[in-house]
Formats: structure tokens, C-alpha cells, sequence
């Protein structure tokens, strides 16, 4: 760690505030790695921590271990290049105590969001990286990975994951992560989107236990006729300041939900209206070079294809799009409302959207492992960091302050608390008003380390 000599007295600095923040909000977490991994737990966490706060590569966490105060709390620690690879292949080998670590996270009544996520990787010797198609259109060796998490109303955290060959799509996979994670022998609640729709899947989850929410096509049997106005639908609610009109299907088995959204409407207009009129364009292009080249006798196109370069009745074209603005649910669990249902359905498009931290926060989007073992290893630490991360989301959710804080905002401003080690003992150094102020709001108290040493160990 930085050591400076001032007047002949040594001085020692850390980083504090961040590790703090983190380490406190992850004891949990450090209680079950001790209990699963007796003999690694001190590494594995280590790893964690330094991933969720750094976001760097591997080959920096030697670095950041010996100049934050996580060198202190767990002195000793060899975290070279080398040892890190070893650490991530012995870690690997763990699988079934990983999935132990995991089942943990699984209530007997959850609520589960399933999201894929594919890592790109450039390695030739890993056995799940397969060239497959994803929706960013990498048509490149990838891993799929499927992903559990649990929600509630005012908590969203990860709780299982299953890496599948890269060839392999999501709606596939449901069933053989749900078996996995035993999540198919408890009364949870599955929340999907229509990439894990099938007849099939639905078939298994109807023999087990399970409720399921999921999304379905438009233009499905169940709902043969779409209302033509806002005020035919049976029910309407309020979100996010708009209205949702809503009809309800009931069935013996099931209950279908034809939902409509202005909004929603709008955007898909607009994006229409948009296409056709590049389509308008392209078709006068067309049409004005044939009308020059027949002028000269060089026609170049058939009268069958000149006579079919008319330009679209956008209007016309719209009227017809009586699907516009809606979307369709179906569950098993008929005593949710629409209002419940639907309410439900957009904690998915949250995790969605958050989930984004795994490539954006967290830097788990590529992986340059060469060994099955160590890339096993890998993405158990990026699990425990993205549930780090997820227990300061949540804390930031539980003050009301995620529209004023993000977690990379607490990383940016806490990592600025520092404590220096004077003649043995650790003091802490002055904050800035920025980042009192964000202690404050969300209720963070800094101490030096000589009065708060209980609190981090």
C-alpha cells in the first residue's frame, strides 16, 4: 500500500468508505461463503468485493487488495495472476457446493424473474462456447446464461444461475435450470417473457407446483377480437402516470390478460409510421430512375414490377394494425387481478433493464478464460458480486433515493474516504461536503477503524 514519509513518521493510506459500505452490506453473504467454503471463503470473498467495487480485470486485484482496507481485514491474502487462476479452478471444482450456495436463495413461495444473458468469449477450449445468435446480433462464440431472480415488491436479488452452450436458446434451457435450482418443487411464481414460452415448458411447470406469468404472442387463440377503443377493454388502472386498460379471459385452466397502453401505442406508431415512409421513399426512388431509363428505351424493370412500385396509404396501412399498443398474459395463478398481474410483469422489464449492470458495472460481458474449471469459478464470483451490488440497490431503494443515487454513484463518492495509519493507528481523513452529504442521506455512518472495528469483522 502507498507509504509516505512526513517529518520521519510513516504513513499508510487506504481506501475505506466503499469497502466499508460493501462489507456491511454483504455479511450474510460472508456467513454462507465460511459455511460452504471452509477452506477458500477469505479468497472467494475477497474477489467478490474487489469485483463489485472495482469493476477491473483480474490482473488488478492484487493492487486494489493491498491499497483498500480489505488488505487489513483479511491480511495476507496472495492474490497474484497465478493464484487468481488457481483460486477460480479450484472454485470451479466446487459446482455442487456452489449449488448449494445457491438453493439457499430459493423461498418455498418466491417470485421468479427468468432473464438470458450471453457472455462472449475468446476462448477455442471452453466446452458452452458455441457461435449462436443473440438480440445485439454477435454472431460469435458465446455462453448462454440463464438467470433466477428473486423479487418482491421493495427487493430484487439474484439468486441462481446455469451457463448453456452458446447454440442453445433460452426457451430450451427453462426447464433444465428449474429442475436444477428445485425450483420446480416449490409453490413459486415464474415471471417470463415470450423468449421462454412454449407448450411445452408451460406443461412442466403445470405438473409441478409452479405458478407461472408469462408473455405471449399477439394474435393468440384466447384472444380472437381486440377492442377497437380505450373505453371497450372491462378495466382500467393507473401506472406511472398513464392509464392501462385491461380485459380479463378466463379460462379452466388458466386466465389470459389483454392489456392496452397509450403509450406504449404511441411509440409503436411512431416507429410504423417511421418505417413506411423510408419504405415511400425508396419505392419514388425506384420509380423516378425507371421512369428516366424508359424515357431513353431502357426499361430494366418488368410491367409487373413497375406496376407494383405504388407508394403505401400509411393511413390506411395503420387502421389495420388493430394490435397496436397491446400485450398478453397468461397464468395459472387466477387469483391475480390484471393490476396484479401486470404490476408483476414490469418487475421483469426492471431486472431486464438492471441487469445491465452485469455488463456495464460489473464487466461480465466477455470472458478470456481458457479452462471450463476456472470459467465455472469466474462466474460464481461475478454471482456474489452482482449480489453485492443488488444489497446496495436495495438499501439505496429502501431510503426512497434511487432517483437522487445510483450504486456507482455510493462506489464514486465513498471510495474518497480514506484512512491513514499514523504511528499504528488508523485515522480517517476529511470527507468532502459531496460525500457527507451522501452518508447522510442515506444514512451511512464512517467511523475510524479504531472505533468501528466490531462492525466490519
Amino acid at each position: 500500500s502507498p507509504i509516505a514519509k512526513i517529518h520521519d513518521i510513516e504513513i499508510e493510506t487506504r481506501e475505506y468508505g466503499a469497502t466499508k459500505l460493501l462489507v456491511n452490506q454483504s455479511a450474510n453473504i460472508l456467513e454462507r461463503l465460511k459455511k460452504n467454503f471452509p477452506d477458500s471463503w477469505r479468497e472467494i470473498y475477497v474477489l467478490a468485493i474487489l469485483k463489485c467495487k472495482e469493476q477491473a480485470p483480474l490482473k488488478k486485484t492484487d493492487f486494489f487488495y493491498h491499497t483498500s482496507y480489505l488488505g487489513e481485514l483479511f491480511p495476507g491474502l496472495s492474490l497474484s495472476a497465478s493464484r487468481i487462476s488457481e483460486i477460480l479452478r479450484m472454485l470451479g471444482n466446487e459446482m455442487e457446493r456452489i449449488k448449494k450456495y445457491m438453493k439457499e436463495d430459493l423461498g418455498e413461495d418466491s417470485k421468479i424473474v427468468f432473464d438470458g444473458h450471453r457472455i462472449i468469449s475468446n476462448s477455442n477450449t471452453l466446452e458452452y462456447a458455441r457461435v449462436g445468435y443473440d438480440s445485439k446480433r454477435r454472431f460469435m462464440p458465446q455462453v448462454n446464461l440463464i438467470y433466477m431472480f428473486d423479487v418482491s415488491e421493495s427487493k430484487r436479488f439474484p439468486v441462481f444461475y446455469k451457463q448453456f452452450s452458446g447454440d442453445v436458446p433460452d426457451v430450451a434451457a427453462f426447464s433444465d435450470i428449474l429442475v436444477e435450482s428445485h425450483a420446480s418443487c416449490k409453490k413459486s411464481l415464474v415471471i417470463a417473457d415470450k423468449g421462454f414460452k412454449s407448450r411445452i415448458n408451460e406443461e412442466i411447470m403445470s405438473d409441478s407446483s409452479l405458478y407461472y406469468l408469462l408473455a405471449i404472442r399477439r394474435g393468440c387463440a384466447d384472444v380472437k377480437n381486440i377492442p377497437d377503443r380505450p373505453d371497450s377493454y372491462q378495466y382500467v388502472f393507473p401506472f406511472r402516470d398513464r392509464a392501462i386498460y385491461c380485459s380479463e379471459y378466463e379460462r379452466e385452466d388458466y386466465k389470459i390478460f389483454l392489456f392496452y397502453d397509450m403509450a406504449l401505442a404511441n411509440d409503436e406508431t411512431l416507429d410504423t409510421v417511421k418505417r413506411l415512409v423510408n419504405k415511400n421513399q425508396v419505392i419514388e426512388v425506384k420509380h423516378t430512375r425507371e421512369e428516366k431509363r424508359r424515357s431513353k428505351g431502357k426499361a430494366r424493370l418488368s410491367e409487373a414490377e413497375y406496376n407494383n412500385l405504388p407508394p403505401i396509404d400509411i393511413a390506411e396501412a395503420m387502421q389495420q394494425k388493430r394490435s397496436t399498443g397491446t400485450f398478453i398474459l397468461k397464468t395459472n395463478k387466477k387469483e391475480l387481478n390484471c393490476m396484479q398481474a401486470y404490476y408483476l410483469y414490469k418487475i421483469r422489464n426492471e431486472i431486464e433493464d438492471s441487469f445491465n449492470s452485469y455488463d456495464s458495472t460489473l464487466d461480465c460481458s466477455a470472458s478470456y478464460m481458457q479452462h471450463q474449471d476456472s470459467f465455472e469459478g469466474w462466474l460464481f464470483i461475478n454471482h456474489l458480486s452482482l449480489q453485492i451490488l443488488y444489497n446496495v440497490i436495495n438499501y439505496i431503494s429502501e431510503k426512497d433515493l434511487t432517483n437522487q443515487y445510483s450504486f456507482k454513484d455510493a462506489m464514486d463518492y465513498l471510495k474518497g474516504i480514506r484512512v491513514d495509519k499514523i504511528e499504528g493507528k488508523w485515522i480517517l481523513t476529511k470527507m468532502t461536503k459531496h460525500t457527507k452529504k451522501i452518508c447522510d442521506d442515506l444514512g451511512i455512518i464512517i467511523q475510524s477503524p479504531e472505533n468501528d472495528e466490531d462492525s466490519l469483522k
